[in-house]
């Protein structure tokens, strides 16, 4: 019934109505199967356009609309390249269409026109991504419609050094981004203790919230899926290891935190028997996908076909290997949906791997010189504003 009232709310442009003698339902299922930057032209036809394009209404349907189609339709491959040139480091900002297993490159405008070194991407949701652009500063920004915000980052006083972890993603309860800034403190036997802080979008304010004990925090950024985040967490680990990944002995989980209700949850990982291995989260194809890597061997990809089924866990990909002759483990960025091709990166490279033959097939990102460093995410394209007044 809401949705009928909202739709009923939303007029049609009457440039449109005079050339359709569709139902006002047609032309918005329509609407949201066109692409956001020919939605972009739509909105300067006329105000009566702009009005439609830009009520609350229509843009959260796209919005679901585009999150519901975006296994490898929707989706995008946005790359910052640190590269080394005559006016010392530069970053260089792309958007890859993985549809249909191709790669087509494009430059796109990033909103820091001289960035200087590398920016760090902390995590995509809805089309919006947040990420570092300086020293001090948070941003979200949507690579499509080129909106974007800064803020201010946020500190806690403490005598000792300790680990930083990010997370960022959507509560559907209060329609409400949040980022979640995690400091962990080490503790004796491989314990940790960890404070956090959380920026809500609507607000445009930190808080604290609820401090939380663990393991190890391996994940420098959480995962987002179905308004919850991810990192995987190692336990038994040796005191005084500061670097990713759990080592042999070390027993993992995935610990989840409820952006709505800011609670923590525990999820078990799939049952890779015992060895010298390590965890990383990805969400690929609207899963929750989890990697075991075997130290510089190989890595498994399971999938989680059934959202908080632990016994839904699927093996997806087995021994996704590196590249010719580099060691090290791979990030899967996208996954086709029967996990018989999948983009990956490794370093500063990025290829298309085949499970059926185990070849990689590598994308060309060096062309403007040597890459000091690369970071990738992908991304759907949507009309999420990161600017409340649009929301």
């Amino acid at each position: 019934m809401e949705t009928q009232n909202q739709l009923a709310e939303t007029k049609i442009p009457q440039e449109l109505l005079q050339f359709s003698c569709l139902p006002d339902e047609i032309i918005i299922e329509i609407l949201l199967r066109l692409p956001v930057k020919s939605l972009l032209k739509f909105r300067c036809v006329s105000k009566s356009w702009l009005s439609l394009l830009s009520t609350p209404y229509f843009i959260n349907t796209q919005i679901k609309f585009s999150v519901k189609k975006s296994k490898n339709v929707n989706l995008r491959l946005v790359i910052v390249a640190s590269v080394s040139g005559l006016m010392g480091k530069m970053c260089s900002v792309y958007s890859l269409d993985c549809e249909n297993s191709s790669v087509n490159v494009d430059k796109i405008d990033y909103p820091l026109k001289n960035p200087f070194g590398s920016a760090k991407f902390l995590g995509s949701c809805n089309g919006l991504i947040c990420l570092t652009p300086m020293s001090f500063k948070l941003m979200i920004w949507n690579p499509v419609t080129g909106k974007h915000k800064e803020f201010q980052d946020s500190f806690v006083q403490c005598a000792v050094n300790c680990y930083i972890r990010y997370g960022f993603g959507y509560d559907y309860v209060n329609d409400d981004y949040k980022v979640v800034k995690i400091f962990s403190f080490p503790r004796n036997e491989g314990k940790y203790e960890n404070k956090v802080k959380i920026y809500s979008l609507k607000d445009d304010s930190w808080k604290m919230g609820e401090g939380f004990d663990s393991g190890y925090v391996n994940a420098q950024s959480g995962m987002c899926l179905n308004g919850y985040l991810h990192w995987e967490v190692s336990h038994c680990r040796d005191s005084g290891g500061g670097g990713g990944g759990g080592g042999s002995g070390a027993c993992s989980e995935i610990m989840t935190l409820d952006l709505a209700t800011e609670m923590y949850g525990v999820m078990a990982l799939p049952n890779c028997g015992n060895g010298n291995t390590s965890w990383s989260l990805s969400v690929l194809n609207g899963c929750l996908v989890a990697c075991c890597n075997y130290h510089s061997v190989r890595t498994d990809m399971w999938v989680m076909k059934e959202y908080g089924v632990e016994e839904s866990w699927t093996k997806l990909v087995s021994n996704l290997t590196a590249p010719s002759g580099r060691l090290g483990y791979v990030s899967p960025l996208s996954v086709s949906e029967n996990g018989g091709e999948v983009l990956v990166r490794l370093g500063t490279n990025i290829s298309l791997y085949n499970a059926r033959n185990a070849s990689h097939e590598s994308l060309d990102i060096h062309s403007l010189g040597y890459c000091l460093q690369v970071q990738a995410i992908t991304y759907i394209e949507s009309l999420a504003s990161p600017n409340v007044g649009d929301m």
